[in-house]
């Protein structure tokens, strides 16, 4: 396959339709999924949104860190995680590190990420518009998961 680009997955919650992709290679498929929903509209300062990870059971690596992208509905004036993160504009980059054995079990990872736009109605109005998630791998060296996915 020449010129092979791996699939970005996002999540919209507002569609009621959507698009399957697949690796290239039959019977694979990317590791993670992810989502992030309000858990707090107001702690005083952000809107809190909980991000939850899930991967595929059907995929078995190393994951060695994650990079979530979160799209909000208004531009940011502050934003921080649980992980290091940064944010422009309205998009937050969480980098999680994670120390893995070959994941393959459906596991799930969540954490928390507080925003804020410098005023409390528009914050506490804020919603995510679209989460992605990618993955490092690594390959199993010792043994299962040398797959490399």
């Amino acid at each position: 396959m020449r010129g092979y680009e791996k699939p970005v997955v996002m999540v919209n919650h507002g569609v009621s339709e959507g698009i399957y992709a697949a690796s290239g290679t039959a019977g694979s498929a990317d590791c993670w999924t992810v989502e992030a929903y309000s858990v707090q509209d107001w702690n005083g300062d952000s809107h809190v949104f909980e991000v939850k990870c899930v991967h595929s059971s059907d995929v078995e690596h190393i994951s060695s860190a994650s990079t979530v992208n979160l799209v909000f509905s208004n531009t940011l004036t502050k934003a921080s995680s649980e992980f290091p993160c940064t944010f422009s504009g309205n998009t937050v980059t969480v980098e999680r590190t994670l120390h893995a054995n070959a994941y393959k079990s459906g596991d799930v990872m969540t954490y928390k990420v507080w925003v804020s736009t410098g005023d409390e109605a528009t914050t506490k109005g804020i919603s995510c518009t679209g989460a992605t998630i990618s993955c490092t791998k690594t390959v199993n060296v010792q043994g299962g998961g040398a797959d490399g996915n």
